[in-house]
């Protein structure tokens, strides 16, 4: 990896998950701790389902937007189509599982539990790669494809954990 240059420091700690994604072991899951970060704000300010489902989409557009608009700085910096210190995926992945959920009105645990579980259920299955991810992630290798593996391992994770909410209330 070259050196990073002043202008490129912005890029870096965008690209990066502010720097989470810079971790030597699993920087994807690193990186994906913003995004429950980011959701997990939303649910120890209170707020009600809808506004914590409007924030988790507010972030995955903008993480979205920023990952469209520096994947191709990334690819170049670090020589791959898909980087693993570039983690706006693995945010973006991450805020898509709440979005995908769908829990019983009264879930059999707090919902920040069900965030961790769909936390660690995501980053599982993104490293796992089932079929449609596996697909997208092997063949696509443009901004889209790099995104959208992550976007299909957090339907995954979000049936996982939508599941087990239901059948344990």
């Amino acid at each position: 990896m070259s050196p990073v240059k002043k202008d490129d420091r912005l890029r870096l700690f965008l690209a990066s998950g502010f720097f989470l994604g810079l971790s030597p072991a699993a920087p994807g899951s690193f990186g994906a701790l913003a995004g429950l970060a980011w959701h997990l704000a939303a649910l120890c300010a209170g707020w009600g389902d809808g506004a914590v489902r409007a924030w988790c989409l507010a972030g995955a557009v903008l993480f979205s937007i920023v990952h469209y608009r520096l994947t191709p700085w990334a690819q170049a910096r670090w020589k791959d189509p898909d980087p693993r210190h570039f983690v706006l995926d693995e945010i973006v992945g991450y805020l898509c599982v709440p979005l995908f959920w769908i829990l019983p009105e009264r879930p059999p645990f707090p919902v920040w539990q069900l965030a961790v579980a769909g936390f660690v259920a995501f980053r599982v299955l993104d490293a796992i790669k089932l079929p449609i991810a596996r697909y997208i992630d092997r063949n696509v290798h443009t901004a889209s494809g790099v995104l959208f593996d992550d976007v299909v391992s957090a339907a995954y994770s979000a049936a996982l954990v939508s599941g087990a909410a239901w059948s344990l209330s």
